[in-house]
């Protein structure tokens, strides 16, 4: 494989990775943002996070971009990448889920025990 081969695929890989994995804890974020502003708790966390999911939303499918419309790269590895960023997805989501119920969570224990 040449390096420009090999570049192309640590990107496409890397690209993979940042939308399978970081982009739903990001997104989670922006769950709690919209979470503060039902509590009237003001805009700068939602357009942080939003800011935030755009940013990792982008640098991960320019990443991919590059990586995957690489001429070197075969068929069956763009295939392996989709099916790897499919299980990873599904295992990050579900704990980006979690992470938010908890956070949300120990807010509301917070806000119950500051009001009592």
């Amino acid at each position: 494989m040449s390096p420009d081969g090999f570049g192309a695929l640590l990107a496409a890989y890397s690209g993979t990775l940042v939308m399978a994995v970081c982009l739903p804890f990001v997104l989670s974020f922006l769950l709690d943002g919209i979470i503060q502003v039902f509590r009237n708790n003001g805009l700068k966390l939602f357009l942080g996070a939003l800011g935030m999911s755009l940013l990792v939303a982008l640098v991960g499918y320019l990443l991919w971009l590059y990586g995957s419309t690489n001429t070197t790269l075969a068929s069956s590895t763009l295939e392996s990448m989709w099916t790897m960023a499919q299980m990873l997805l599904t295992f990050s989501t579900g704990l980006a889920l979690i992470a938010f119920v908890s956070r949300t969570a120990r807010l509301l224990w917070k806000s119950r025990r500051a009001a009592a």
